[in-house]
């Protein structure tokens, strides 16, 4: 069988009201490591729900006010309960925030019913993806049409063999039950690596209202708009290693600053909220304190904030998409001496509280 490249960003999945920790890897027929966290028990729930319910103000449902229409307009299947209008609204809502969009998007949106436990990968997956098992509930007719559309989104662009084949996927794995959230393009010409999708799928737990669906939900869509890691955008030289968290912070740093925005907060509030999530993954070692999955975006995220507010890195280069793009902005951004800063201080608060955030004198000055 011939090779098809395909770059993907995918989200292990935890249980209601977690942040999804991110990881994105580069596949052709074999899938890539997933670096899943283990799931919480029934208290760990109960305590998130607790939380999640007493938290004021933030943004849990995708509910977008109406934006102009890009020029680069979204295709749509969507199999879930949102209706199209406000799923094109988010969309839109976003990806005006984008200097120049570069890409043509397709973004697939379906449901899954519980999670299968124990929890694991799965069950009986022969594609190139991998995530969780939950209980299917696609019919055979949404699997067709889910191939179907994103086959003939694909095929002038990739050839019929590819577009084939990576319609064949997802809407494989979409029939397993398997939880999903990707941005993807098949590489290969200008033209077709121009093609990007985006595929979310929504379990009820994500079903509402969950914080995380709508960051995950723009985090997503900034990948459908950034240039791959790699020759082509290589961040100031950044070595390969950071090339790949650079790529995966900008997207949740999009996904936090967007969130706080729809929901008319002072995005102190929703990054203090994030800061002290991952904090509590440090303390309790879910998570490490390295630059490495799980939990590379949102390490990278908060890093990058670290970079803005030691004044290194102008963050609306990020919000509009022009250093993920062109890879321009900043040369001195990602210099080694910032990226390692960057590395050493990221987890370096001074103060985390509900609406503050403060990284130390030390990570400020250093």
């Amino acid at each position: 069988m011939k090779t098809m490249s395909l770059t993907l960003t995918y989200i292990s999945a935890l249980a209601a009201g977690l942040l999804l920790l991110t990881s994105c890897a580069t596949v052709s027929d074999e899938p890539a490591t997933d670096s899943a966290l283990p799931s919480p028990t029934a208290e760990d729930m109960a305590a998130s729900e607790e939380e999640v319910s007493s938290e004021p103000g933030f943004a849990e449902v995708l509910d977008c006010p109406k934006s102009p229409i890009p020029e680069n307009q979204l295709s749509l299947v969507n199999f879930s309960d949102y209706p199209d209008d406000e799923i094109i609204n988010c969309f839109n809502f976003a990806v005006n925030k984008i200097a120049e969009m570069q890409t043509d998007v397709m973004m697939i949106i379906y449901p899954v019913g519980p999670i299968l436990l124990p929890p694991g990968e799965v069950k009986d997956n022969d594609t190139i993806y991998k995530g969780p098992g939950f209980e299917p509930v696609i019919t055979a007719d949404q699997r067709d049409s889910m191939a179907s559309s994103l086959e003939s989104y694909l095929e002038l662009a990739c050839g019929k063999d590819a577009a084939a084949y990576h319609a064949r996927q997802v809407s494989r794995f979409a029939e397993l039950g398997g939880g999903q959230q990707v941005a993807a393009s098949a590489g290969g010409s200008d033209k077709c690596a121009k093609k990007r999708w985006m595929v979310l799928s929504i379990d009820p737990d994500r079903a509402g209202p969950s914080k995380d669906l709508v960051v995950t939900f723009f985090h997503e869509v900034f990948h459908t708009v950034q240039a791959s890691p790699g020759p082509t955008c290589n961040y100031s030289g950044a070595p390969d290693d950071d090339q790949f968290w650079i790529h995966e912070a900008g997207a949740s740093f999009f996904g936090l600053e967007i969130a706080a925005e729809l929901a008319d907060l002072d995005s102190a509030l929703v990054w203090a909220d994030h800061m002290s999530f991952v904090s509590d993954l440090l303390g309790n070692q879910v998570i490490s304190s390295e630059f490495e999955d799980p939990g590379i975006a949102e390490k990278g995220a908060i890093a990058l904030r670290l970079l803005a507010d030691r004044g290194q890195l102008v963050t609306s280069e990020v919000m509009d998409g022009s250093l993920y793009q062109k890879c321009g902005g900043q040369p001195e951004a990602f210099s080694p001496q910032n990226i390692q800063v960057a590395k050493d201080y990221w987890f370096d608060y001074s103060e985390v509280s509900e609406g503050v955030f403060r990284f130390s004198e030390t990570a400020l000055t250093q």
